[in-house]
């Protein structure tokens, strides 16, 4: 009895071994070293589509009137396309949200501007971006503390002498 049932689990242990041998072998997968971000598109940006929530900051490169008259033709020029944010956008709006040459965050629901904020009007003009002007504090000149003005500097406090507590 002994006999039949190892010679049964060699057979079964031979036909296991053969039927791994004999299954064909899938080719390894190919692997695709290509840099994607380096990678130009052929999209035309001017003409691509946006879908869902986009934002952009940039410049507004042109702002002109549309052929018939009953709207305003943007172009933003982004200047910080990081978190996702658009590199350049070209729309239509019914009115004029800010001039040409101002830095600006706007928001676009699909093709539609939600909401855009001036964060510095006249930024870029004449293909130069503005300087910001540099604040400077004025230092005080020291001047001597005059007999009616108070200086807590000079103010000087004397050592007390003497305690009491009275209990009632």
């Amino acid at each position: 009895m002994i006999k039949t049932i190892s010679s049964l689990c060699v057979t079964f242990l031979l036909l296991f071994m053969q039927g791994c041998t004999t299954q064909p072998k899938t080719p390894a997968p190919e692997i695709n070293t290509k840099n994607v971000s380096n990678q130009k598109t052929n999209t035309n940006p001017k003409l691509s589509n946006l879908v869902g929530k986009n934002y952009i900051k940039g410049v507004i490169l042109s702002l002109k009137q549309t052929g018939n008259g009953e709207g305003w033709n943007y172009e933003i020029d982004g200047i910080e396309t990081t978190n996702g944010k658009l590199p350049y956008v070209n729309f239509n709006h019914k009115s004029v949200l800010a001039n040409e040459g101002d830095l600006v965050y706007a928001s676009f629901d699909g093709m539609r501007v939600s909401e855009m904020f001036v964060i510095k009007a006249a930024y870029f003009k004449n293909g130069k971006i503005a300087p910001s002007p540099v604040y400077t504090k004025k230092k005080k000149a020291h001047e001597p503390a005059s007999a009616g003005k108070r200086d807590k500097a000079h103010q000087v406090l004397s050592v007390p002498q003497e305690e009491s507590i009275r209990l009632n």
